[in-house]
This record gives structure tokens, sequence and C-alpha cells, in this order.
């Protein structure tokens, strides 16, 4: 056992009183061999050789400590001191009076008890402590973890983000690239391809029919907010007469117990139905038959009538359109036929 070892414990056994001497079977005037003597004489009986099923480990381990503490010089000199201020203490306390005894005791235990509580108290704290170092553990861990799914999250917008930016602009390549697929209508003299001719008229025909398609939406909510209009003033009007009848019935030459006659009559007739698409499509494939100086332009009415409807405008206008391209491609045919019986 090292030194300092030994000199903490012979200070704790000075401080609780214990007697090594006693312990060891000698006294305090024993040398350092008679102190080694006496630790023979007790091993005889406490060795765990000797003493069989009655061995006690904690006696002898205390018998050996005391040898220790006994023969070594500085740990005695501790010992001896600790002894001399129990042994003078002790003395005191016989001289004083009962009542001051219990109160220096009461004191001592008051002492013993603050320190017992300062102790419990400072491992409390220390159990506190680490009880804040482990929460704020666990609070940086939490803040690092959502750091790091707040980067993740930001990631992941980032490239869908560019992958939806990407489709885009592949949608709009492939749209511009079919754009610039189909070639513009030759004007040179030389005869159009016909795949590029029949694109051409494809394209033309797209765009007649959703231009009739749209034209048939605004003619039919017209005709329809136009009747909702109608049928609203006809029962504005209907209510008025009633109210007017009931409240002077004298007036209309009926007694007052008579019935008042209603006004029958029926709510004006909604508007002829539109053309359906098979019908102005016969008309427009009639017209672009026709060269192009037998479609008569649009005159108005004399003396000042209706303008023409929305409907006929638009024929006229298709039919314009269609004997423009009928036109266009007898002049084409005509060079392509200059052009091939040319030597």
């Amino acid at each position: 056992m090292a030194d300092q070892d030994l000199i903490t414990y012979a200070r704790d056994a000075a401080s609780r009183g214990d007697d090594l001497f006693a312990l060891l079977g000698t006294d305090a005037t024993a040398s350092e061999s008679d102190i080694r003597r006496a630790f023979r004489r007790k091993a005889l009986t406490a060795h765990p050789d000797k003493a069989g099923d009655a061995y006690d480990p904690a006696l002898y381990g205390r018998l050996e400590r005391s040898r220790d503490v006994l023969i070594n010089p500085e740990a005695r000199e501790a010992y001896d001191s600790g002894m001399r201020a129990v042994l003078q203490k002790k003395m005191q306390l016989e001289q004083m009076t009962e009542k001051r005894r219990r109160m220096v005791e009461d004191l001592e235990r008051r002492e013993a008890e603050a320190a017992k509580r300062a102790r419990r108290e400072g491992a409390q704290s220390q159990a506190h402590d680490a009880e804040r170092r482990a929460m704020a553990e666990r609070g940086r861990a939490k803040m690092e973890e959502m750091r790091r799914l707040r980067e993740e999250a930001e990631v992941r917008e980032r490239l869908a983000r560019e992958k939806q930016e990407a489709n885009v602009a592949a949608a709009s390549a492939e749209r511009k690239q079919e754009t610039t697929a189909v070639p513009a209508p030759q004007d040179d003299g030389r005869p159009m391809p016909a795949t590029t001719a029949a694109a051409v008229v494809d394209d033309y025909d797209e765009r007649i029919a959703e231009l009739e398609r749209r034209l048939k939406e605004s003619q039919q909510r017209k005709a329809e907010k136009q009747q909702r209009k109608e049928e609203r003033k006809a029962e504005k009007k209907e209510r008025k007469e009633k109210k007017k009848k009931a409240e002077s019935p004298q007036a209309s030459g009926n007694a007052p117990g008579e019935k008042i006659p209603t006004n029958n009559n029926p709510l004006p007739s909604p508007p002829p139905p539109l053309p359906t698409a098979a019908e102005p499509q016969a008309d427009e494939d009639k017209v672009s038959k026709q060269p192009a100086e037998a479609t008569p332009p649009p005159t108005s009415q004399p003396g000042g009538g209706d303008p023409p409807k929305a409907s006929d405008r638009f024929a006229s206008t298709l039919a314009r359109l269609r004997a423009a391209q009928a036109k266009k491609d007898e002049e084409n045919r005509r060079k392509a036929e200059e052009a091939a019986a040319a030597p």
C-alpha cells in the first residue's frame, strides 16, 4: 500500500477512534519488531490457512492495514496525532458538565448532518449537472438532425425543380422542332411536296375546326344568356301585373270576389338551334369547289335593314378562305405543269 494511502487510512482510523494497538494485542510503546511479532501471533488464528471455515476476510484485512500503518513512520505519526486529538477531546468532554456535554454533542451531530447533507447536495448537483449536459447534448443532436433533414429537403426540392425545368425545356425544344419541321409553302414556282402540302392542309383544317368550335360555344352562351334574360323579364312583368290587379280590382272591371284572369301567354320561344358541325363542313366543301370570283362579297341590306348574323359572316369568311386556297392550289398546279412542259 502506498504511503499516502496509509496516511489517509491512519487519519480515518484515528477520527473513528479505532485502537490499532489493541487490535494487534500490543500497546502504544511497542516497537516495529514488537508490532511484527504481534501480527504473526494474530495471523496464527486469523490467516485463511489456519482459520479454515472461521476465516474472516474483513478482520484479516484490518490486521494487515494496522500492521502497515504502525510500522510506517509517517503513517504512525499521523495516527498518533489523531489519537491524541481524540483523547484530548474526550478528556475535555469528561470535564464538562452534563448540560454542556449535551450541547457539544448536539453541535457535533448537527455538523455531521450538515456535512452529510452537503455531500448529498453535492451529489445531487453533480447529477443535475450531468442531466443538464445530457439534455443539452440531446438538444444539439436534435438540432443537427433537423438541420440535416432541412438540407435534404432543400436538395430534393432543388432536384425536382431542375427536373421540371429540364422537362419544360425538352418539351419546348420538341415543340420547336415540330414547328420547324413543317416547311412553309413554296412561292418560287416549284411544286410543293405532297407530305408538306398534306401537313399544311391538316393544320389549316384543325384551325378552322377550332374556330368553328369557339364560335358555336360563344353563340350558345349568348343564346342561353338572352333566354334567361327574357325569362326574368317575363316573370317580373307577370308579377307586376298580378300585383297591380290585386291592388285595384275595381279598375279592372271585376267584382271584389271575382277571380282575376291571369296572363297565360307562353314565354318567348328560344332562338333557333345552332348549326351542327356537319352542316358548316358540307357548306364549306361546296364553297371550296367554286372559283374565287364566284363568291360575292357581303353586302348590306337596302333600306338600313338588320346586319347579317354571325353565322352568315363566318360562312362567307370561310368561303373566301376556301376559294383563296383553291386558287393557290390551281396556280401551283399550273406552274408545275409549265415547269414539266418546259425543255
